[in-house]
């Protein structure tokens, strides 16, 4: 009879860890990704449809496994996987000038951290680069409080382009 304290105590703290880790896996996945939008009209239903969905490749690119290449101090570190690449990972501004020597013709997503505020200023200019047919989504990870204008003037595509530009704040620990 002493044990029944024991063993219900020990299913009562297992059913609240459980909890925690499901919940705080669902809010991780979105929270705090913003996407920088033209002003357009949001009434058409379809259009809101096939973002809602292009978005979901976003997530899919970003957060599963494809053929990456790491690129930093203006070479290309790391790639892994044996398919074409497919990400495009920058560890610093400097290396945005391997877009130009290197061709990338299957990447459809880059990813780019920028770790303090005068990193902004070498920007990323995608109007004239024709080795990227295929990219669909920048995302831009600052590592302190950036706005919408500043990404904005960070990374320059064209206007009618379809590139979908993401960023998003965080504290590295």
């Amino acid at each position: 009879m002493k044990n029944k304290p024991a063993i219900t105590y020990y299913t009562f703290l297992f059913a609240c860890l459980l909890g925690l880790l499901s919940t705080g896996k669902a809010e991780a996945q979105e929270h705090g990704i913003f996407e920088l939008t033209a002003n357009e009209t949001r009434s058409n239903l379809s259009a809101n449809k096939t973002k809602k969905n292009n978005r979901i490749k976003f997530y899919n690119l970003y957060q599963n496994l494809h053929t990456t290449a790491y690129l930093s101090n203006k070479t290309i570190s790391n790639v892994y996987g044996k398919d074409k690449i497919k990400k495009l990972n920058f560890e610093d501004t400097r290396s945005f000038g391997l877009l130009d020597k290197q061709t990338f013709d299957e990447a459809e997503l880059i990813t780019i951290k920028v770790k303090k505020l005068s990193d902004l200023s070498n920007r990323l200019d995608l109007t004239t680069n024709e080795k990227l047919s295929n990219l669909k989504y920048v995302f831009v990870k600052c590592y302190f409080k950036c706005t919408a204008q500043q990404i904005e003037k960070f990374v320059k595509v064209k206007s009618n382009s379809n590139i979908r530009i993401f960023y998003k704040t965080e504290s590295p620990s």
